[in-house]
């Protein structure tokens, strides 16, 4: 059985009224949790938007789904659009922050300033020059060093280092000059940043992280990176130093972006890429060096024709050498 909530129970009406969708059937039912239609739960309630699932559902679940697809007997919630509703469904019985305040085993500079409505859990460090607003989570063994700024109902997962050293250095005649970085991290309101992921801080200016921006476990980003509002960041990715994005970009999996480019908003980068230039607004790249992502395919499948055509040039130089000269 895979369910989600359960702390609480409510009523089906109650959840529809917080949610504003209407109910049929049975109001008065107890739910206690979500529960996925491929495993339902019974007083459980599915978020369902596939005819098919829906069709081959017990019907001891309650169910979120199109008003076409509820058959006699069921209690719904009727919503036309059930995969955009599943996360304001979910936050009903997910678990609150339950704590606030500084965990005793937590070690924190005197000189940071936390909201009395976040939590430091045990084991965390945050120091010198720190701020901290309402809401906001730091777990177990995260690293916020000096003058990390984040704003309200942010969520640091365990072991992320925020406002470590940039990697700057310059050679010279002497060897490698590490260059001292003196900046901070600046992060907005509702930011999340994964477990092992790193947020180096600048050099002279912060590096910023938008509003909203959700940060995937085991990403890297470099010093003086500003990263704009609402943008989606996976697993694994790199963001070389002083590189900007705008509002609303997506980065895939184990993408990687070289130093000092420029990544316009609403931009989408597919898994593996490697980005080494400028990406206008509104593109979708992929490949390396990434490029349109239409053009990026076209380069695949001709890639994929190369021996086929490497044998036939070969046969065509060896008819051209019998032709008497």
């Amino acid at each position: 059985m895979e369910l989600i909530g359960g702390h609480h129970n409510l009523k089906l009406s109650e959840i529809g009224k917080r949610l504003g969708l209407p109910v049929t059937g049975n109001g008065d039912r107890e739910i206690i949790g979500v529960s996925s239609p491929e495993y339902p739960a019974e007083n459980t309630i599915c978020a369902v938007w596939d005819k098919g699932i829906m069709s081959g559902l017990e019907i001891s679940s309650a169910v979120m789904t199109r008003e076409k697809y509820i058959t006699e007997g069921r209690d719904a919630i009727i919503c036309e659009n059930p995969r955009a509703r599943l996360a304001d469904l979910l936050s009903l019985f997910a678990n609150p922050q339950a704590k606030t305040g500084i965990d005793p085993k937590a070690e924190v500079s005197p000189s940071a300033i936390i909201s009395p409505n976040a939590y430091i859990a045990p084991f965390a460090y945050v120091g010198d020059g720190c701020k901290i607003g309402a809401g906001t989570v730091i777990e177990p063994h995260a690293v916020l060093l000096q003058n990390v700024t984040m704003g309200e109902n942010c969520l640091i997962h365990s072991g992320a280092v925020i406002g470590a050293d940039g990697f700057g250095f310059e050679r010279t005649e002497a060897g490698i000059l590490k260059i001292p970085q003196t900046g901070g991290v600046t992060l907005g309101d509702n930011v999340e940043i994964g477990a092992c992921s790193t947020i180096d801080r600048g050099t002279l200016n912060d590096t910023i992280i938008g509003s909203g921006t959700k940060i995937d476990n085991q990403v890297q980003i470099g010093h003086n990176v500003k990263i704009g509002k609402n943008c989606i960041i996976c697993s694994m990715s790199g963001i070389a130093g002083s590189t900007e994005l705008g509002d609303n970009v997506t980065i895939s999996v184990q993408a990687g972006i070289t130093d000092h480019v420029k990544i316009g908003s609403n931009v989408v980068i597919a898994g593996r890429s490697g980005v080494t230039n400028d990406v206008p607004a509104n593109s979708i790249i992929s490949g390396f060096p990434a490029r349109n992502h239409n053009d990026a395919k076209r380069a695949l499948v001709l890639a994929s024709d190369l021996p086929l055509l490497v044998k036939r040039l070969r046969n065509v130089e060896k008819r051209l050498d019998r032709i008497p000269k």
